[in-house]
């Protein structure tokens, strides 16, 4: 193409129109050229891969296995550190924390605190624009004919949509929770009851008592939420289920189970906010606290934190965890760290075969530039293929891995730029990473010798490449390691003596719909189902083993001890069949009795409680009185110390008091030869007692295993990862076996000629990989044993990390890797002597 430009000319005396078309014509040529060099590499490269197929594919199966790990757990990754963040106001939302302290130690910690502390802080400090509080029902909601038991049920102040920023489809967000019987559904939630009608303005029930007006629909929360809410009752409505007047008389700081989340003007800093909260404590609350030796906390966590950071008592649901994320951060770096290793240590070995190519290359004219580019082309081109070929298997496998880690991953991330992005650099980084040492390697090396034979690795080639083996390795045990610490904290905790039995027993909720005909109806229910066959026992409590008990007391002490002395306990309200059902062993005293006259105002302790009151055996404990929100209890019995939750907390202080009939849970310990035929028994009877609440139910065993599930999760996925580095590791092992066989064949033999054995070779051949692993299992049992020691630290009841658990792994991997050496050596080994002699 042709520029004109007005006429001038140079000191040479051309004109600018000749200039132009001048440069023009050298940059057409210096394209055309830089196409037929590029065309020229690819050509090159393709026909490297050709000749080199098993090398070739080697290679790139490590990188795609590398890389597919790699974006596996990166979707992950992204999806935990994801959560709360559509929230319109993200940036500015915080949840008010609570910790209470008993005499100086941290009593407990709640992420539904006291009651009062959001209205409080909302007229106390300017920082703080609005204020919502949410405290969970016990919800069965009904709409004409159609019922239901709702778990994600929750009473709101009148703030919520505006604290949160959260649109709604339809309503006034101001106004939607405004006053008493106010309902807001989710869109779920209204399809559910309404179908395909318009719900707002019509009626709907709670527990078959109050009516609530439907007032607003929203849009279902997104997956990566921390909340669980799927409708919001008004909290002005509770108020008046609480028997006060108004909202204010509720704002007491003595009531927890309350969510309180803040919303901060835009100029507000929430540390500097959090600072100034323990001056405000001490001069509400500082006398009464200080009466009875105690201390209240309050931490502002940001919502996005709420995910990863909190695991604390009254959560909508259990949470991630910040470390396991970390911990997978780190298997992906390091398993495409071990797949690019791979690539430099085969590359730089294969450098003999390649020697001379590049000795020709540079006789023909090459410069080492020229060199360079050329194999980081053919890096570029493994790369690209890899990550294509790795984008492929992340959307093959993307449906599993949401299963494995039990999160809905989907394939939102792949319609991210930054995932495309991030795939990119990959590819960028990769090439260069993995490229450019065997690049400078391969193209440094000197003609004249090359072409004369007297070509071979440099110490230092062979020095590095042993390094790169060993890093591999160092990673690949500390992972194996890793994962069997991890299967094996697990086994222990799922192993342990309970105190409890929890086989062959289903529960059901309580009903939510009852009259004052409850008590006897809970008795026929007891008796018919007594009379079937299969079933051993029945019984009645407000919680089960398998969770925290929902109610956590405080002001309770014996009623010879001081009010500074009062200490928080949980309380268990039961019927007298639950002990002898659950087999828990009494220690002291007597169990429950539903004989007994006036039962109800006794209690029993576990082993835990009676200490932590001061009494130095059980039996001190008997008949001894304790005050408890106004009344007095005497003790009757001790229960050994059994596991109400998962071994990763310590036994908690128990109260259990006596109920005839208590809500909450029916426990039915059953025969479960057939189980079908034996649940629609107890589904009949309790239609017939209990109409109008559905009949829901759930095994005891699998309720109490779900602790574990999110461990178990972790082992699983962090095994898996574990178990493919060690794969792409002896991949490399296995090339890298290959070409030191081959480029050893001479030497393999001669050796044989002179009377060496197959043992001998192997063994010689085997000797350098067993030094190079005993070097990197050296290296690996410290890190590995300071990593897993600080993380089996968060669990209360821990394995120690014995020598067996570094030992085993590291011998499992040095045998695989020994396996993976001897293929090649073998086959070197037994090859006829005479055939080896005249290889090149």
């Amino acid at each position: 193409m042709e520029f004109v430009f007005p006429s001038s000319t140079d000191r040479k005396g051309r004109s600018a129109h000749e200039k132009v078309t001048f440069s023009g014509k050298w940059s057409m040529l210096l394209f055309g050229h830089l196409q037929i060099m590029i065309k020229n590499y690819l050509i090159s490269v393709w026909r490297y891969f050709l000749r080199n197929r098993s090398f070739t594919t080697i290679n790139i199966l490590g990188l795609v296995i590398g890389m597919t790990a790699f974006l596996l757990i990166a979707q992950f990754v992204f999806h935990e550190l994801s959560y709360d963040k559509f929230w319109g106001n993200a940036n500015r939302i915080f949840r008010v924390q609570l910790d209470r302290y008993d005499k100086g130690e941290l009593s407990t910690q709640w992420a539904a605190g006291c009651n009062g502390i959001g209205p409080d802080l909302k007229a106390n400090f300017p920082e703080v624009k609005y204020y919502v509080r949410l405290h969970g029902s016990d919800a069965l909601l009904a709409h004409g004919d159609i019922f239901f038991k709702e778990d994600g049920v929750y009473f709101a102040s009148q703030d919520f949509f505006k604290v949160f920023g959260y649109p709604l489809i339809a309503g006034e967000d101001s106004t939607a929770l405004k006053g008493l019987n106010k309902i807001v559904l989710s869109r779920a939630m209204a399809k559910k009851y309404f179908g395909s009608e318009d719900p707002m303005g019509k009626m709907m029930r709670n527990n078959g008592k109050e009516e609530y007006l439907v007032t607003g629909v929203f849009e279902d929360l997104a997956e990566n939420s921390h909340m669980k809410v799927d409708a919001l009752l008004s909290f002005a409505t509770f108020a008046k289920l609480a028997g006060k007047k108004n909202e204010t008389e509720l704002n007491q700081w003595e009531w927890d189970g309350f969510l309180t989340y803040l919303l901060l003007g835009d100029h507000a800093d929430a540390k500097k906010l959090e600072a100034k909260l323990p001056d405000y404590v001490t001069k509400r609350e500082g006398e009464f606290l200080k009466s009875f030796n105690a201390a209240m906390v309050f931490h502002l966590m940001a919502v996005n934190d709420i995910h990863l950071d909190s695991d604390f008592i009254g959560e909508f649901k259990a949470n991630g965890n910040r470390e396991a994320v970390y911990f997978l951060s780190v298997v992906a770096v390091l398993i495409i760290v071990i797949a690019w290793i791979n690539y430099i240590n085969l590359s730089t070995a294969k450098s003999v075969e390649r020697a001379r190519e590049v000795g020709v290359r540079k006789v023909m004219g090459s410069f080492r530039s020229q060199l360079v580019q050329q194999f980081l082309v053919e890096s570029f081109l493994l790369n690209t293929i890899a990550v294509a070929a790795a984008i492929g298997a992340v959307l093959l496998l993307s449906p599993w891995f949401s299963h494995i880690t039990d999160r809905n991953l989907g394939y939102t991330l792949l319609q991210q730029k930054l995932f495309w992005g991030f795939a990119a650099l990959l590819i960028v980084g990769g090439s260069l990473l993995s490229g450019l040492y065997p690049a400078f390697v391969l193209s440094g090396f000197k003609p004249v010798e090359v072409l004369k034979g007297r070509f071979k690795n440099s110490g230092k080639g062979v020095f590095f490449r042993k390094g790169m083996v060993v890093a591999q390795f160092i990673a690949s045990i500390t992972l194996i390691v890793g994962t069997y610490t991890v299967y094996t904290q697990i086994n222990f905790m799922r192993t342990q003596k309970l105190g409890v039995s929890i086989d062959q027993t289903v529960v059901m909720r309580s009903p939510n719909i009852v009259d004052s005909t409850y008590s006897q109806k809970y008795e026929v229910f007891k008796q018919r189902l007594a009379q079937y066959s299969e079933v051993k026992a029945v019984c009645a409590s407000t919680s089960i083993p398998g969770g925290s008990p929902d109610w956590n007391a405080g002001g309770i002490r014996r009623l010879s001890q001081r009010e500074d002395e009062q200490k928080q306990y949980r309380v268990i309200m039961m019927d007298h069949d639950f002990i002898p059902q659950y087999g828990l062993e009494v220690v002291a005293g007597r169990p429950f009795s539903g004989d007994t006259p006036n039962e109800r105002k006794t209690v029993l302790l576990n082993e835990s409680a009676a200490k932590l009151m001061g009494f130095e055996k059980p039996e001190n404990a008997l008949n001894d009185q304790i005050f408890f929100w106004g009344d007095t209890f005497r003790i009757v019995g001790v229960l050994k110390n059994y596991r109400q939750e998962s071994l990763k907390k310590n036994f908690e202080p128990l109260i259990f008091r006596y109920n005839k009939s208590p809500g909450g849970f029916y426990s039915i310990k059953f025969n479960t030869s057939n189980v079908k035929e034996s649940l629609a028994k107890f589904e009949e009877q309790w239609k017939e007692l209990f109409p109008g609440n559905p009949f829901d139910y759930f095994f005891l065993d699998e309720h109490y295993n779900k602790q574990y599930k999110a461990d178990q999760q972790f082992g699983n996925v962090f095994g898996l990862f574990s178990g493919l580095a060690i794969f792409i590791a002896c991949l490399g092992l296995f090339g890298l076996s290959s070409l030191t066989a081959i480029q050893r064949t001479k030497e393999i033999g001669v050796r044989k000629v002179l009377g060496a054995s197959v043992s001998n070779i192997l063994t010689l051949v085997s000797r350098d990989y067993i030094i190079l692993m005993g070097v990197a299992i050296l290296l690996a049992t410290p890190l590995t044993w300071w990593v897993m020691n600080n993380w089996l630290n968060g669990f209360a009841n821990r394995i120690t990390m014995a020598w067996w658990i570094f030992a085993m792994p590291s011998l499992m991997v040095m045998v695989i890797a020994l396996l993976t050496v001897s293929i090649h050596t073998l086959k070197a080994a037994t090859t006829n002597p005479v055939d080896s002699l005249r290889y090149e």
